[in-house]
């Protein structure tokens, strides 16, 4: 199997998470109400912000290639705990474990796959390769939905986590027959330097914050993917409400995981003829129109299709929108630099998810979405990415 069909086979694998359909119901029935599920996942992101860029440095100094096995190992380590929780604390470490195995893999996989295609002209576009990750990815959790549902009707929800945790083993064992290539060798080092890590991040930050198209799409990213990221936790509470039966929902899932992967792969085309910036742009206006019926009409097994066509968008404008960034920085930085926006998603998660939990308990779930609206509305308005023609790159010094 050759290095880009490892690619899509890790994005498969990565995506057999059968309790994606029952995750917050999960968290209510153990006695959460959305404060404490809130709480979990703020929590989860404020641990992410203090090691979102140590792990990032990390995979710079010393080989992407083992950050993304070190990763995949401390995924699989979480699945088992989560298999085990019963409670508020154990939860919290499960979620605290998953997110510095994120950690370890945010911006660094992505890295790797831009420097495994920098290497050689024939490979394919990077955005081509993503679009086909998010592809096998969807139908991979298409899957896994459609089995999670059933599997924690019959069998409970515990037992979901422990069924997932097989692939995310099996994902871990294949990583560490990827190729070794040349950027990884290049930068890895034999010493841990504070002082030399810390120039390291100081200097990527100093870039950014002189390159403002950078910084802007960085902020429009990372506002749009927080509000995004309190949206979705909406979703099974939003379909039970409407009726959906526990066992059907892993149908539901499937059924729009499918039919996201099937558009998601037109996104490399549309990117041709509108350019990403438009697409980031378009995106944030068409996500405020659609969530307005949802924040203010009926609950219907209607509604819940628009919320998660609703949801395709994220799917749709993230490889462009990944793309369009790694254009912008240096090679011997990506990893860094793919940290610095994980960075700023989660610190924008810090205030949007506790703020969205409290409205959601002493309001309701249809005043939360509304403000997450408004929210992405003021996103799109604020931090619209200016459109550039094609001549007119903006490239980052490297030093």
């Amino acid at each position: 199997m050759n290095q880009i069909n490892k690619f899509y086979l890790a994005s498969f694998l990565k995506n057999q998470i059968y309790f994606v359909p029952i995750m917050i119901l999960f968290f209510q029935d153990i006695g959460l109400n959305y404060a404490n599920i809130f709480w979990i996942f703020t929590i989860a992101s404020i641990f992410s912000f203090i090691i979102e860029i140590p792990t990032g440095v990390f995979a710079d100094k010393y080989g992407n290639r083992k950050s993304i096995i070190l990763s995949k190992f401390l995924i699989f380590v979480s699945f088992i705990i989560f298999g085990l929780a019963n409670n508020f604390i154990i939860l919290l470490v499960a979620n605290l474990i998953y997110e510095l195995g994120k950690s370890f893999r945010s911006g660094t996989e992505t890295a790797f796959i831009f420097n495994y295609l920098s290497q050689d002209k024939n490979h394919p576009s990077y955005t081509k390769i993503k679009i086909n990750q998010k592809f096998y990815a969807r139908i991979s959790e298409s899957i896994a939905a459609l089995i999670g549902g059933f599997v924690a009707y019959r069998l409970g929800f515990n037992v979901v986590f422990f069924i997932a945790a097989v692939p995310a083993f099996i994902n871990f064992i294949q990583t560490l027959s990827w190729e070794k290539i040349k950027t990884d060798e290049e930068n890895k080092e034999n010493k841990i330097s504070l002082r030399e890590n810390w120039k390291f991040i100081k200097i990527a930050f100093s870039e950014i914050k002189n390159n403002k198209i950078v910084l802007n799409i960085i902020l429009n990213i990372a506002f749009f993917s927080a509000s995004f990221s309190a949206l979705e936790k909406f979703v099974q509470p939003y379909m039970k409400s409407a009726g959906v039966e526990l066992q059907y929902f892993g149908v539901f899932y499937s059924a729009f995981l499918i039919i996201i992967a099937l558009i998601v792969k037109a996104s490399s085309r549309l990117e041709d003829k509108w350019s990403a910036e438009k697409i980031m742009n378009y995106s944030g206006f068409i996500a405020f129109l659609a969530l307005i019926p949802l924040s203010l009409g009926g609950n219907s097994v209607l509604m819940v299709g628009l919320f998660f066509i609703v949801l395709l968008l994220e799917n749709f404008r993230s490889p462009v929108a990944n793309n369009l960034f790694h254009e912008q920085v240096p090679n011997q930085k990506r990893a860094t630099m793919g940290s610095i926006l994980e960075l700023f998603k989660s610190l924008n998660k810090l205030w949007i998810l506790p703020f969205i939990g409290y409205l959601a308990d002493i309001y309701s779930m249809k005043v939360a979405i509304l403000i997450i609206s408004i929210l992405i509305l003021i996103n799109a308005f604020i931090f619209l990415v200016p459109t550039k023609k094609k001549d007119n790159q903006i490239n980052l010094q490297a030093n």
